[in-house]
């Protein structure tokens, strides 16, 4: 069932073999969304991170006052310096990169959009794979169904 492998006739399974398709599937069901997830959470960090660059680097925001993270715990008090605009931007696993902040906000909207497109990809495998699962559920219930009717007609 899964991509890469060759159909299989679900009428040919037995109930047993139906129900190892359905764990499978939803193991499957259970990667992708938990990938959703992830995706969707870093796409709201990256926004995130745009609107943060977009608003600071404007010019009435120059000298402010502000506090400076030096631990998750520890801030120290500083003034905002627009001269040179750039910005530290986070690349990823604790590496920071100096940028200037129209690169940054040009860096920041790319991944923005390539998450964007990731999100669209999973969810419609998501769609795909939910539609499997209901698919092979339904062949199951009438394999059940037929095995009951036989069972029934066989005792009487």
């Amino acid at each position: 069932m899964a991509e890469g492998s060759k159909s299989i006739n679900l009428a040919s399974l037995s109930l047993e073999q139906l129900a190892e398709v359905i764990k499978q599937l939803n193991t499957e069901l259970e990667y992708l969304s938990s990938s959703y997830a992830q995706l969707g959470r870093a796409h709201v960090k990256f926004l995130g991170c745009l609107h943060s660059i977009k608003e600071t680097v404007k010019a009435e925001n120059e000298e402010r006052d502000m506090l400076v993270p030096l631990t998750t715990s520890l801030y120290v008090p500083g003034k905002l310096k627009l001269g040179n605009r750039k910005v530290l931007i986070d690349i990823g696993t604790g590496y920071f990169v100096e940028k200037r902040a129209p690169d940054a906000i040009e860096y920041y909207q790319r991944k923005c959009e390539y998450l964007k497109n990731s999100i669209e990809s999973i969810s419609s495998a998501v769609e795909a794979k939910s539609s499997q699962i209901r698919a092979v559920q339904s062949v199951m219930q009438q394999k059940a169904t037929e095995q009951s009717t036989k069972n029934a007609s066989a005792s009487t």
